[in-house]
């Protein structure tokens, strides 16, 4: 009899330490879905270019299709594996198991519809922190009912998506963030979710979490560093005065300095549906700062520096804030529309 009682509750124990582990994110599938969003997002760009393909919305169908459907077949693929690997070790795939694979295509369905809504109406620049901070928000959920080691990664990556939005850091610096997010970061998940000492120290967990995320910080930041880095052109400092009086600025690089106070036409052009425009609106803007630009035969080459402060090259030069757009129609002046927004430059 007591033989029976210890055998029991031997099974009892074993019973539920199965179900403990049927509730767990699979190797594969750390592995299969860092491969593929890191492939992606940098196969997209690649093969889909406004060169191969200009007009605007046959870019938007094509990539947009293409990520719908890699991303179906292989939702449709883990699945099936995940249910294969569990029959081979005498597994069920449990209730919240199941549960937790919804709640994984909730999510994915979302950044596929939130992918297609930024390429239709704008916002590139938030794309990439939504996407990290949804699949922290999936790792954070998940590692409730299963490795805490997903709870704490999924922290981190919360915030990470959050400091991005809240810093402003540039798109291509978060593109580099989130390759190497599900490129490097995931497949190494992957092997660091079932170490013991994982499991069992609370103090380990934090420090391997962060060691984590510096293995995808530190080769973002260096390859931000790299392509981001400017060398200062050694060349002779013009005025803009001598500039245009230049005859072989086509043959001869120079560094011209426009000094502050100078004018400079911001030309605006406008397209829309329902409102028509004869071409090209100057609007005359004045430079506050003596700014100093690279002119590399006889054209701007991306260079430049405000009064004396270091060279810059960013991909983008300005970008714009708090934008307001009115439309009203007074008395005295009728229908008329007001833009209000600011223009920042690099620096």
């Amino acid at each position: 009899m007591p033989n029976s009682a210890a055998a029991q509750i031997e099974q009892i124990h074993s019973m539920l330490e199965r179900g403990q582990r049927s509730v767990r994110l699979e190797r594969h599938t750390l592995i299969l879905w860092g491969l593929i969003a890191s492939s992606l997002i940098i196969f997209i760009d690649l093969l889909i270019t406004p060169e191969r393909m200009p007009i605007l919305w046959h870019r938007i169908v094509l990539s947009n299709s293409i990520i719908a459907i890699v991303v179906f077949v292989a939702a449709i693929w883990d699945f099936r594996h995940t249910r294969q690997a569990r029959e081979q070790r005498d597994e069920s795939v449990s209730y919240i198991q199941f549960q937790l694979t919804k709640v994984w295509w909730f999510i994915l369905t979302l950044i596929v519809l939130i992918n297609l809504g930024v390429n239709v109406f704008g916002g590139g620049y938030l794309f990439y922190p939504i996407l990290i901070a949804l699949t922290g928000l999936g790792f954070f959920i998940h590692g409730l009912f299963s490795q805490q080691l997903l709870v704490w990664n999924g922290i981190l990556i919360v915030l990470a998506g959050l400091t991005a939005i809240t810093l402003r850091i540039p798109f291509q610096t978060m593109e580099w963030f989130t390759v190497f997010l599900f490129g490097l970061g995931l497949p190494t998940m992957a092997w660091l979710i079932d170490l013991p000492v994982v499991k069992n120290n609370l103090k380990q967990r934090i420090l391997i979490s962060l060691g984590w995320l510096s293995m995808i910080t530190v080769p973002t930041w260096f390859i931000h560093y790299q392509t981001n880095k400017v060398v200062i052109p050694d060349w002779p400092v013009i005025s803009l005065q001598e500039y245009q009086q230049k005859t072989d600025t086509g043959l001869t690089d120079y560094a011209v300095k426009i000094p502050a106070g100078t004018t400079i036409p911001l030309n605006v052009k406008i397209s829309s549906d329902t409102l028509s425009n004869s071409g090209m609106t100057t609007i005359p803007l004045t430079l506050s700062k003596a700014v100093t630009v690279a002119m590399n035969k006889g054209k701007a080459d991306g260079r430049y520096r405000i009064d004396e402060g270091e060279w810059l090259n960013p991909r983008r030069q300005f970008f714009t804030r708090k934008t307001r757009l009115d439309a009203t129609i007074t008395v005295q002046d009728g229908v008329q529309i007001d833009i209000d927004f600011i223009l920042k430059v690099f620096q």
